[in-house]
């Protein structure tokens, strides 16, 4: 019996990498390894690749000598989707695809921060992880710091921390603005910056979680949650980021750090470590069955996720292509390589209990 095919659909960065044999961020060995413990074989396309009309791709597929080269095969009955689709063009090219009876997990992996919220907020158990969250406007705007002395005003859909700023109230009537490494007070007048964001549609407006920090920066928490080799959902890893010194955003693009949980846990005598882990573990599952209810092929997320100083997992967004590269920063190898192993396990599963062998 033939080796069944996964195909693994990717952006034209990572493509390119894979044909000089070679990728940092997205390593194909890892992929390889999984494929060869799970029976599989695969194969790496961009969507322009596909040709519905004749039901077949052009791969790369790895050759006698090792290298991988361009091939025409059929399109695999299963693809696990790592690249990033914004055109109605590509949606209704994948969507095309999925009415042939091919699936593809992770479809979509890209998610507006309102749209999730909302969708989580739905859930009484996860409200109290969720941070008050509003559409940008003037008046949502002038509510919040009514209520709150920190805020975040941040892209509804964007990555890796940029358009992000925060607003934290210093006196009475003084107030103070940070972008880009950049401050600014203000009063009653707002800073370009704020009309700027306040006003744009895209943008939300949200309540400062009091992040518990890392010898003095701020830190959060990138949670791998996938389906395994049964279908279920489970946590395949947990790493922090640490903000630079001096700035309030986690991201490695932006300067941030890795650690592993058990290092910054370490500055906290009275939290638990296993009881911190299954809190984070808890909430993440749920939290993730209850998007699966909206989005039915989701399968491999990251999700952001703070603590407060009683180690309480607060959700800050959700990632629906998640890099996974922070592991590896963090000095987690197994469990960098777990994260892509997981879902070529849920392709095996999927192949055994959804597609019929010919």
């Amino acid at each position: 019996m033939n080796t069944p095919t996964v195909g693994i659909l990717i952006g034209g960065l990572i493509y390119s990498r894979i044909k000089k044999n070679g990728s940092d961020f997205e390593p194909i060995s890892f992929y390889e390894e999984a494929c060869i413990q799970y029976g599989l074989s695969p194969c790496f396309f961009r969507l322009k690749d596909i040709t519905l009309e004749t039901n077949q791709i052009n791969a790369l597929v790895k050759g006698e000598k090792g290298k991988y080269e361009m091939k025409v095969i059929t399109i695999p009955k299963i693809i696990h989707n790592r690249g990033l689709f914004f055109t109605n063009k590509s949606k209704l090219k994948i969507k095309s695809l999925q009415k042939t009876g091919v699936i593809i997990f992770n479809d979509r992996n890209r998610y507006g921060k309102w749209g999730v919220h909302e969708i989580l907020m739905k859930n009484e158990e996860l409200q109290p992880h969720l941070p008050e969250t509003k559409r940008a406007s003037s008046r949502n705007f002038i509510e919040m710091m009514e209520k709150y002395k920190e805020l975040i005003i941040k892209p509804n859909s964007g990555s890796l921390g940029g358009g992000v700023v925060m607003v934290e109230k210093k006196d009475r009537d003084l107030w103070e603005v940070r972008y880009r490494q950049k401050r600014e007070a203000f009063t009653n007048e707002w800073p370009e910056i704020i009309r700027k964001k306040v006003l744009n549609k895209n943008y939300i407006i949200q309540e400062r979680i009091p992040l518990t920090e890392y010898q003095g920066s701020p830190f959060d928490l990138r949670v791998s949650v996938q389906k395994n080799g049964l279908g279920e959902w489970q946590v395949t890893g947990v790493v922090g980021k640490v903000a630079k010194m001096g700035n309030y955003v986690t991201n490695v693009a932006k300067g941030g750090t890795c650690k592993t949980l058990n290092e910054l846990l370490n500055e906290y005598s009275d939290l638990d470590f296993n009881e911190v882990y299954q809190s984070i573990e808890d909430f993440s599952i749920k939290a993730v069955t209850e998007l699966n209810k909206y989005f039915p092929n989701l399968a491999d997320v990251g999700l952001d996720i703070g603590l407060t100083s009683e180690g309480f997992p607060m959700f800050i967004e959700c990632n629906g292509r998640d890099l996974r590269y922070s592991f590896k920063i963090a000095q987690m190898p197994e469990v960098w390589k777990a994260t892509y192993t997981t879902p070529i396990s849920y392709a095996r599963y999927l192949f055994d209990s959804k597609i019929d062998e010919e």
